[in-house]
């Protein structure tokens, strides 16, 4: 009876072991199911939100995507792309140039090279310096803008609206120009650092009382003179008084001799870095095609052009980031243009390289963010947070309805939930 019991007493133990470990394993199976539920009706809830566009969320170990490889309009969340190329071909420290020079009978030479920050401050920081350099009397001011190529906007609905603002070789406070009309009529500069100028009082005459701030580029102010340069034109010369150097005459469109050297090379006071965030967080498009065109110009050399700055963005996205032109097409810096194309891949590769400025984005309810709108465009660009690592994602929406909000917030759910 002995050995028949020992045989026992070994049996049982087994069999309890099998049926723990049977529910054990019924267990793991219910919960991988309800996780599977979860998740299958998590990413229905995802694409019923999607009549037309795409989504991506991208890490190393997992990917929760729709339509990734497909084409859309991206709006301004191109700007990372632009961004990218200008801080890894220009450097984050390099700053913008305008550069200064007098001719022998004391005319005043100003060539710009695209400087998007030439703000009414800075314009008065130059004025300063050439007073220093014993600067007291000039003749007339010339004008230069052959660094860049005339060419229209990409995109731009030619309107007097900020965000259609032209860019140029020489361009003063964002193209933009703000005018205050007081309910009697008087007309006066809209802001305290840029003063009053001869044609804010022309165009101040047909505006409603109040502060109105306008892009003058297709404003018609001088049958020899674009509304931009009179701009320039204007406020460097009020400038240059206000630093104590008389003008004898007036200002107008003279390129640079070119035995003629610069008297002074002013370096604007903001680096890249410090525009490049000042431009994803207002997403200016002025300052966005400033330095789409500057790349091209820096690259290819002067007059800088669309085709050479399509061209800078091309090549490096083909050698840098392996996109080819089925994956992304670029037509200008600032999204505006609808002739931008790009899938969701695309888009998360880019933000993949601009992993280290993730810092130059908006930071909105612990997501870095960056956000493209126009009519029927809805897209955002940037990455989760959690911890220290940052997960890129795109949501690129071409359709009438802006659920890219709701898309977001589901989207970081499962993503969180699928961990």
């Amino acid at each position: 009876m002995a050995p028949y019991c020992q045989t026992s007493l070994r049996y049982q133990p087994a069999g309890r072991h099998l049926s723990a470990l049977l529910v054990v394993i019924f267990f793991i199976l219910s919960i991988t199911t309800t996780v599977y539920g979860r998740q299958s009706g998590s990413i229905t809830a995802l694409t019923e939100l999607v009549t037309n566009g795409s989504y991506l969320v991208k890490s190393e170990t997992k990917t929760i995507g729709y339509r990734q490889q497909e084409l859309f309009t991206p709006a301004s969340t191109l700007k990372i792309l632009t961004a990218l190329v200008a801080l890894e071909l220009l450097g984050p420290q390099f700053r913008f140039e305008t550069h200064f020079y007098i001719d022998e009978t004391q005319n005043l030479y100003i060539k710009g090279y695209g400087d998007p920050f030439l703000t009414s401050e800075e314009i008065l920081s130059i004025c300063s310096s050439l007073k220093k350099l014993g600067l007291n009397t000039i003749q007339n001011v010339y004008l230069d803008t052959t660094a860049f190529m005339d060419e229209p906007t990409p995109g731009s609905n030619n309107s007097t609206n900020p965000y259609d603002a032209p860019y140029g070789g020489l361009a003063v406070n964002f193209n933009s120009l703000a005018i205050k009309k007081d309910p009697d009529g008087t007309i006066a500069s809209g802001e305290p650092q840029t003063p009053t100028l001869p044609m804010m009082t022309k165009l101040g005459k047909d505006l409603p009382p109040g502060i109105q701030r306008i892009n003058i580029a297709l404003l018609s102010l001088n049958d020899h003179i674009s509304a931009p340069l009179q701009y320039a034109g204007e406020l460097f010369s009020a400038q240059l008084k206000r630093s104590g150097i008389s003008i004898q005459k007036d200002f107008q469109v003279k390129a640079v001799p070119s035995s003629l050297p610069p008297i002074l090379i002013h370096k604007n006071s903001k680096n890249l870095e410090k525009v490049l965030y000042e431009c994803l967080y207002y997403s200016n498009n002025f300052i966005a095609n400033q330095l789409f065109l500057s790349c091209g110009l820096y690259k290819y050399g002067s007059p800088a052009s669309l085709d050479k700055s399509r061209s800078v963005m091309t090549n490096y996205l083909e050698s840098t980031l392996g996109l080819s032109p089925s994956q992304i097409t670029v037509d200008d810096g600032s999204g505006l243009s609808r002739k931008n194309r790009i899938s969701t891949e695309a888009l998360v590769k880019i933000l993949d390289k601009f992993k280290p400025y993730s810092h130059l984005l908006r930071n909105k309810e612990g997501i870095l963010l960056k956000s493209g709108t126009m009519t029927g465009v809805y897209c955002y660009g940037g990455y989760i947070i959690e911890n220290d690592n940052l997960t890129p994602f795109a949501i690129l929406l071409n359709q009438s309805n802006n659920t890219r909000d709701d898309l977001l917030k589901r989207l970081q759910a499962l993503y969180r939930l699928s961990k």
